[in-house]
């Protein structure tokens, strides 16, 4: 292979392969979700095993279930898709819609924690407290651009702004003067 077409086909490896490394957001967005937690009984300290939560999807009205909870009423329900659903939890003593709108977002495990209390009929049951947060893990912070809120369109752009300098850096550093322009200067 001559010597600009190897350039030019490391450029392009280069440049492939940011285009990889920053859509990594894009591609979790296919990503799977999960909700975990726990159910507890009306007191909201005892466990409640043998429990069963589903999560309902409203449009198409999948359903995904978690196995009953287990001594510590601890559930978790795998693979649901990103998006809205409606939480049931179905006890010995019924079926009872816990939240009729959960987001869940891509690859993200939402933890909550349900307290089973009875309620009034025709009264729509409060929506679910979530699970007090576990102790953070000592990691890296997050992105300034995630701090910021910043659109995802602008970190497309932003993204896009990167690939293409970093490809006319590349190609800049790997050319010769052969190649240049062969342009007669203006006189």
């Amino acid at each position: 292979m001559s010597s600009p077409a190897l350039r030019r086909s490391t450029a392009a490896a280069l440049v492939f392969g940011l285009v990889t490394l920053t859509s990594s957001g894009a591609l979790l967005a296919g990503s799977p979700s999960s909700l975990s937690g726990r159910v507890l009984a009306q007191n909201g300290a005892d466990p409640r095993p043998g429990v069963v939560v589903t999560l309902i999807e409203p449009v198409s009205e999948h359903a995904y279930r978690s196995s009953p909870t287990d001594a510590r009423g601890s559930f978790t329900i795998d693979a649901a898709p990103a998006g809205s659903y409606a939480l049931v939890v179905e006890a010995p003593e019924g079926a009872f819609l816990a939240s009729s709108n959960v987001q869940l977002a891509p690859g993200v495990n939402r933890p909550l924690a349900l307290a089973l209390r009875p309620g009034k009929q025709d009264q729509p049951a409060p929506a679910p407290a979530p699970a007090p947060a576990p102790a953070p893990a000592p990691a890296t912070p997050p992105p300034a651009a995630a701090k910021k809120g910043i659109p995802t369109w602008a970190k497309w752009v932003i993204a896009g702004g990167v690939i293409v300098g970093g490809a006319i850096v590349i190609d800049a550093v790997t050319s010769d003067n052969s190649e240049a322009s062969q342009f007669a200067p203006i006189q």
